[in-house]
């Protein structure tokens, strides 16, 4: 519409003064060339993005297939996954899944474990991938059933390469660098730590071969070894190395360190012989049996639980027997006067034989009311 009423402005003029209506028509066509320039531009540039796009979109599309292809032929692990637990975890891809389930399915034993490091190591000098191998390597530890083998640690830390990660300045030891490898092997060293294990003057010297002296996993190990041995001589009843499996055994070891005093302990339930799951251990000091002879209040005594303790890494649940709390002048809680272990949904029957077994050895139980304060989750 507006370029009809230019076209008309234009013969108006050019029917008054010819030479004048000359002029403003280049005007306009020239206004118009530039207007169709603009459009064109505009259409290239656009045209030139869009391919830009579509080739952008194709690569992504075939890198996400040829992830997925690959994703197919691997397992998928990381440092805190069960090997059973591999397959629906999404992390670092590993190619050496194949090799620890081949020696698996062969024999699950510490030689056929190192057996895979000592192939690891010959088939490549420059230890290429080390990373990928100790993280699969320390996952299927559990496997092999060598997680409480210090040798076993000794050699996969042997298998960082030597002459990489030591601190070459005084610099590099203040503000140490952040390496994978020694993140890796603090990791290495924390398996050590929860499974509780020393380590040796191999371990030292591995540490200090590979990440120098002022470096953090050699510090770590410093620490380890000076707190084992000053927890070891801060209680006076240490666990043994290798725990009992029978569940009565457990509960004497935890009974004797929960009291510096001599207690006398007595087994009521056994369940060693007959697997059967109810057991009853039972516990008592010298001092507790003498409160309970000179106990003259007609307040009741109480049976309260199931609480836990920790024997390393089991919990062990016990129950006590508590006189009232008006009767405390020290701490105010009520004094205890036995303790016993069980499993932890123990009924008021099993409870209720040990109130029975007790008034064996303290008749004035007999006396005494007897009221069970139990909760349906441990404390």
């Amino acid at each position: 519409m507006q370029r009809a009423r230019n076209v008309a402005t234009i013969l108006r003029r050019f029917v008054n003064d010819p030479i004048c209506a000359a002029s403003s028509l280049r005007t306009q066509h020239w206004k118009y060339l530039a207007h169709r320039r603009q459009i064109y531009s505009a259409r290239s540039l656009y045209d030139q993005y869009e391919e830009q796009y579509n080739t952008l979109k194709d690569q992504a599309d075939r890198l996400a297939k040829i992830r997925a292809e690959d994703a197919a032929r691997n397992k998928i692990i990381h440092m805190k996954v069960k090997p059973s637990e591999v397959k629906s975890v999404k992390a670092a891809l590993s190619k050496h899944v194949a090799s620890f389930e081949r020696a698996a399915s062969i024999e699950k034993s510490k030689e056929s474990f190192f057996d895979i490091i000592d192939d690891f190591l010959a088939k490549d000098r420059t230890r290429r991938g080390h990373m990928e191998f100790l993280k699969t390597a320390v996952v299927y530890m559990e496997e092999f059933g060598i997680e409480k083998d210090v040798e076993a640690y000794n050699r996969l830390l042997d298998v960082f390469p030597r002459g990489r990660y030591n601190n070459r300045t005084l610099f590099d030891a203040i503000w140490a660098k952040k390496h994978p490898q020694a993140e890796l092997a603090l990791e290495i060293l924390t398996e050590m730590e929860d499974h509780w294990l020393l380590p040796n003057e191999d371990t030292y010297d591995i540490l200090y071969e590979i990440f120098g002296h002022a470096s953090q996993p050699l510090q770590k190990c410093r620490r380890m070894i000076y707190w084992y041995h000053k927890l070891e001589e801060m209680f006076p009843n240490p666990y043994p190395k290798v725990l009992p499996e029978s569940d009565t055994e457990l509960s004497k070891l935890a009974l004797t360190r929960m009291t510096k005093d001599e207690q006398i302990i007595t087994i009521f339930k056994d369940n060693t012989d007959n697997k059967e799951r109810e057991f009853l251990v039972s516990a008592q000091t010298a001092d507790q049996k003498k409160f309970l002879r000179n106990y003259k209040s007609d307040k009741a005594l109480y049976v309260e639980g199931p609480f836990f303790i920790w024997v390393r890494r089991l919990q062990r649940y016990f129950f006590t027997l508590r006189a009232d709390a008006e009767l405390d002048n020290e701490s105010g809680e009520g004094n205890i006067v036995a303790i016993c272990m069980s499993h932890p949904d123990a009924s008021e029957d099993v409870l209720r034989s040990w109130i029975s077994h007790l008034q064996s050895e303290n008749p004035e139980l007999a006396n005494i009311s007897v009221i069970f304060n139990l909760s349906s989750t441990p404390q």
